[in-house]
């Protein structure tokens, strides 16, 4: 998701700048106010009970090009739209927060040791065509999920997975290879979402084209570099919803573009609302802005084979270095939150009291920096996302900031492509690769293994940093499957990584989105993700 998306197959390591897929700590969204300063209060009449029909306008930042959950090419472009199409065994709570709700799995038991888990189907589910849903489409599903010849997007989340067997009409288990404690959040996200076996075998590739799903919506016209629409699913499986007709996706990769067609009434929600325009659009008395926590941060990644960077006390000092709420508040208009990880927030984060995060002090960075090998300062580069105001913004900051430590920072503006080609092989002294940086799931087992797990592939995360002890309690977390014990490890973890900081978290970030006031239910889920299933109308005539 939301986010980068690492897939490891056959040893080798391919990296989409996705979007998507991310979650906070504690999640959620509240589409009455926006921040401790106030904002848009909710229309009066979404306080009464929703109705259906009409049709909702969503201007996109990112374009839709692959509706193949497994073969993503435009990272939340695709994302979003199979949200629409598709559900998985589990989901995340449409309310927000990190905790997992059954899906198409009414329950599940948990066996073996951790390695076992038998699902219940729910009863009843058909597809959007009016087809059932059987325990056969999951294992086909799932073994797709599995194999990391077909899952090449997100095959790291499929960790463990041995093979699916189908029980009875309505069960399925499933056995690892050995604990993964995540697993139920591995599944929940677009990878592991279930199709029809028949269709998918009969149709293959063209099934991609007019797909079938379980989800609240199902295709109706897709114009590619231009919009996608969807119409209610008539079978899906929540009773009475979708409340909505037809939700349409309008692509529009230019802000001044996505908010002209809200603020006309041309759409009726907007994503990726730039920082700049939080207080003009505070002020209007037609539109809500609506901020959800995910874990989005601003990830700065520091490339341990150039020596300066691979010394601790010079890691420290930048991190001291840093004056995060002048960050916060000079570029970023209040949004965001200091972090006390290296990560994005995530499920299990201890708070600021017992992790404390960096605080800013220029005489202790001072200090770390005479202890350092490189006392005399150095040169070195940073880049980041061209086409983005707030990150030119932010280096020429950075680049205030270390330089009163002595660090000659040189600013490299790159678009995207270029930027994570050099991020993928090395080929940086410090970068910004992503514009958008989110986990893929609300816990940390994804990232951390990334970042100190040798068995992921991604050589520290692309950064060359290791550190042994580090990795031997990563891989304990992730195959401890009691709900308690990782909450204890993680911030042991959590405060090893800060205190080595091997990259360095400058700013964790909401996701803000913005909609019109009569546009009710409006759901986001701890990665990000619009439940379109839950909004409705105040204005919308009664359905036929």
């Amino acid at each position: 998701m939301r986010s980068s998306g690492i897939a490891v197959a056959g040893g080798l390591v391919a990296t989409l700048g996705l979007t998507a897929c991310g979650g906070g700590s504690s999640g959620g969204s509240d589409p009455a106010k926006f921040d401790a300063a106030g904002g848009t209060a909710v229309a009066a009449e979404c306080k009464a009970a929703p109705v259906k029909g009409g049709s909702l306008v969503y201007s996109r930042q990112a374009e839709t090009q692959s509706l193949n959950p497994i073969d993503l090419r435009n990272g939340n472009g695709d994302i979003f739209a199979s949200e629409l199409l598709y559900n998985g065994l589990t989901r995340a709570d449409p309310k927000g927060g990190d905790e997992l709700l059954p899906g198409l799995a009414e329950s599940w038991e948990v066996s073996n040791g951790g390695k076992t888990y038998t699902f219940k189907l729910r009863q009843g589910v058909k597809f959007s065509n009016g087809d059932p849903l059987t325990a056969e489409d999951v294992k086909f599903s799932l073994d797709r999920f599995g194999d990391p010849k077909i899952n090449q997007i997100l095959s790291v989340v499929a960790v463990g997975y041995d093979k699916a067997t189908v029980v009875d009409d309505s069960t399925v288990r499933v056995d690892l290879t050995e604990p993964v404690a995540a697993f139920l959040y591995n599944i929940s996200i677009f990878p592991a979402f279930i199709v029809p076996k028949k269709l998918v075998e009969e149709q293959g590739d063209a099934f991609w084209k007019t797909p079938v799903g379980t989800g609240p919506y199902r295709l109706k016209k897709f114009v590619r570099g231009s919009y996608i629409a969807f119409e209610r699913n008539p079978h899906y499986w929540e009773d009475g919803k979708p409340y909505l007709d037809e939700v349409r996706f309008n692509f529009a990769s230019d802000s001044n573009s996505r908010l002209l067609a809200l603020k006309n009434d041309q759409a009726q929600i907007a994503d990726g609302v730039p920082f700049s325009q939080i207080d003009p659009l505070k002020a209007d008395k037609n539109v809500v802005l609506q901020q959800t926590k995910v874990p989005q941060f601003v990830g700065l990644w520091l490339n341990h084979k150039r020596a300066p960077l691979a010394d601790l006390n010079v890691r420290k000092a930048m991190q001291l270095a840093l004056d995060r709420d002048q960050i916060k508040n000079g570029i970023f208009k209040g949004a965001g939150s200091v972090p006390n990880s290296v990560l994005p927030p995530l499920k299990y984060d201890a708070g600021a009291d017992q992790v404390p995060p960096y605080p800013f002090d220029l005489a202790q960075a001072k200090a770390e920096m005479a202890k350092s090998k490189h006392a005399q300062g150095f040169s070195t580069t940073l880049q980041y996302p061209a086409g983005y105001d707030y990150y030119k913004q932010l280096g020429l900051l950075l680049q205030n900031q270390w330089g009163q430590i002595g660090i000659k920072v040189k600013l490299i503006e790159e678009d995207g492509a270029t930027g994570t080609d050099r991020f993928n092989s090395g080929d940086y002294d410090m970068t910004i690769p992503y514009a958008q940086f989110t986990s893929d799931l609300t816990v940390p087992d994804e990232y951390a293994g990334f970042l100190a797990d040798p068995a992921s592939g991604t050589n520290g995360f692309f950064s060359n940093w290791s550190d042994p002890a580090i990795t031997k309690m990563v891989k304990t977390f992730a195959t401890t499957p009691d709900e308690a014990e990782r909450a204890k490890q993680w911030p042991v973890i959590q405060k090893a990584m800060l205190d080595q900081t091997p990259v360095i978290n400058v700013i964790n970030l909401p996701s803000i989105t913005a909609h019109r006031t009569n546009v009710c239910g409006t759901d986001i889920n701890a990665l990000g993700a619009d439940h379109l299933e839950n909004t409705w109308l105040t204005t919308a005539k009664a359905s036929r």
